[in-house]
């Protein structure tokens, strides 16, 4: 069967992914670059209040029974979903599609799945019963839902697009950079400890960037109240154009998180040939080798960190080394890898009259 054909036979359900904002949006932002043709319902976007979630899940709920119902192509309804409120708002998708007699694909980023499914395990359970594939984004979490019961599990890693490299102007210092949500599960408060504690070793030898939302009051209170506003740029959010100019920019990815799925945004470090400092949590042991691509430390341990930056400030030679390691890793993560994975799972759903 013609990609055309399969992916005709697909729906997506997720993050509004015009102007991505998270890694889910940022997937399927992706995919809609290399799909063809592109089906697709959303059922939340990024910073909507709580008036304006149930609005856009509610009319999601519709546009999704409406669509199943005109377009008899449709067999498969392939759900990306979080933990928590997410995985709570998917639910409903998740009956609407199998009872409409759809197949359903339940595509897990949570990196906080474990342990939100521990505050409701007969729930949760009971959903995924329902659904006829589980992808996940690693074997560490192909593990973990074989542990739980879960009987048709495929691994389909994170897409990232191309890399726009470039030449960028810099100014002798080491560049760190953050990208992601400013909260407390990143690790980055952790990071500016560590920045705040060794301030005046660190003074003239580099500078973080970080760029997110979230506590960004929080963030810039700390940083002021360290003294370290000479070490730490806030970018704020960053649209398509920014990323790509602080990927350039940078020298170093960091990402101490201690609660992690795959992230996306570690990947789009690799693929600009950047080594990374984070932590061997969830499925980052699957796309960072400790010592050879980026180095590991523990979450929370402001020294640790340190360290680590340390390390990648002094050595040019290191930084390069492990950046090449980098981008060899993020090749099995483009467009076209990613795409075969897709039909391999979409074509055994569509041969298969019931997988569970």
């Amino acid at each position: 069967m013609s990609e055309s054909r399969i992916f005709e036979k697909v729906l997506f359900v997720g993050m509004d992914y015009k102007i991505p904002k998270g890694g889910i949006a940022s997937v399927l932002n992706t995919y809609s670059t290399f799909i063809h043709p592109f089906k697709f319902v959303r059922t939340a976007a990024g910073e909507l209040n709580n008036v304006q979630k149930v609005w856009y899940a509610v009319s999601g709920y519709l546009l999704l029974i409406w669509k199943l119902f005109t377009d008899r192509k449709i067999e498969i309804v392939h759900i990306h979903s979080a933990s928590g409120t997410s995985f709570w708002r998917k639910t409903c998708a998740i009956k609407i599609a199998k009872m409409m007699g759809k197949k359903v694909v339940f595509h897990c980023h949570g990196g906080g799945f474990k342990e939100f499914r521990l505050s409701n395990i007969k729930k949760v359970d009971a959903i995924l019963a329902k659904v006829d594939c589980v992808v996940c984004l690693s074997g560490e979490w192909n593990n973990y839902f074989q542990s739980i019961g879960c009987r048709h599990i495929v691994t389909i890693k994170n897409v990232i697009r191309e890399p726009n490299i470039e030449n960028v102007e810099k100014n002798g210092v080491v560049h760190f950079l953050f990208l992601g949500l400013i909260c407390d599960n990143k690790g980055i408060f952790n990071v500016l400890k560590a920045i705040g504690d060794h301030k005046q070793e660190l003074q003239n030898r580099i500078v973080l960037h970080i760029g997110g939302n979230g506590e960004t009051d929080r963030l810039l209170s700390i940083i002021k109240e360290l003294g370290i506003e000479t070490l730490v740029r806030f970018e704020g959010w960053v649209d398509k154009e920014k990323k790509q100019y602080l990927l350039n920019l940078a020298d170093v990815y960091i990402l101490p998180s201690f609660i992690e799925g795959v992230p996306i945004s570690i990947l789009e470090a690799e693929s600009y040939h950047k080594p990374v400092i984070t932590t061997n949590v969830g499925g980052i042991p699957s796309i960072v080798q400790d010592r050879v691509s980026g180095v590991f430390v523990t979450p929370g341990n402001d020294k640790e960190i340190y360290l680590a930056m340390k390390m990648m400030a002094e050595s040019e030679e290191l930084r390069q080394k492990y950046g090449e390691a980098s981008y060899r890793i993020s090749r099995d993560y483009q467009p076209e890898a990613i795409k075969k994975e897709l039909i391999g799972c979409y074509d055994k759903i569509l041969k298969t009259s019931s997988i569970r």
